[in-house]
């Protein structure tokens, strides 16, 4: 089994406490130390997905994300990843804008281009096939890493969320929520998991 890894939205401002959504959950630290050293030691790169949430997002409320500020940037080191960071504004990775991740230039509002997601996924993962599985991670569980599972999913592909790398919107409950999807069998056709272990053994 050939294992590639996408990272969604382990930005700023999801990922730091000077965030504007900082989320407080495991995953944070989970990823800068042990998922991240795991990279470098094992020499892989990947995938990374990350949004730019300024106005106008005529379905959402509140700005952040925004290009050339602390919270727009990944938390993760840039000798661990591909080139060409796809760039979303809304939860759903198909949708962009013009001017998307351009600091200094007015965006444009959403809108879906499900061909240009389609040409990026080609170029980094190439064609699904049943011995290949994208390793998913990244914040949060119950909105943007399901989002991008779904379409990962429709387009044909096998996905696998790595359990310790992410976690679910914040709240008082969150790792009994965590607890309640990963276990439970409300979003099992979308969301299946591996855990850190399972995917050391394909690398020792």
């Amino acid at each position: 089994m050939q294992y590639k890894f996408l990272s969604v939205d382990f930005q700023n401002e999801f990922a730091d406490i000077k965030g504007k959504w900082y989320n407080g959950g495991k995953s944070i630290e989970f990823v800068k130390t042990q998922l991240v050293p795991f990279f470098k030691e094992n020499n892989i790169k990947i995938n990374e997905i990350i949004s730019d949430y300024r106005a106008p997002r005529l379905a959402d409320s509140g700005v952040g994300c925004i290009p050339g500020e602390f919270g727009f940037e990944s938390i993760l080191p840039t000798d661990i990843k591909e080139k060409d960071v796809w760039i979303k504004c809304m939860n759903s990775p198909i949708w962009i804008r013009d001017n998307i991740g351009i600091k200094d230039k007015q965006p444009g509002h959403p809108y879906q281009d499900t061909s240009l997601f389609d040409k990026w996924l080609l170029d980094k993962f190439g064609q699904p096939s049943e011995t290949l599985t994208i390793i998913l991670f990244g914040l949060t569980l119950d909105c943007c890493v399901l989002a991008t599972a779904q379409e990962l999913k429709w387009r044909g592909y096998n996905v696998k969320i790595l359990i310790e790398a992410t976690d679910v919107m914040p709240n008082k409950n969150q790792i009994e929520i965590k607890n309640q999807i990963t276990n439970g069998e409300v979003l099992n056709h979308w969301l299946n998991f591996i855990n850190f272990d399972e995917i050391k053994k394909e690398y020792c």
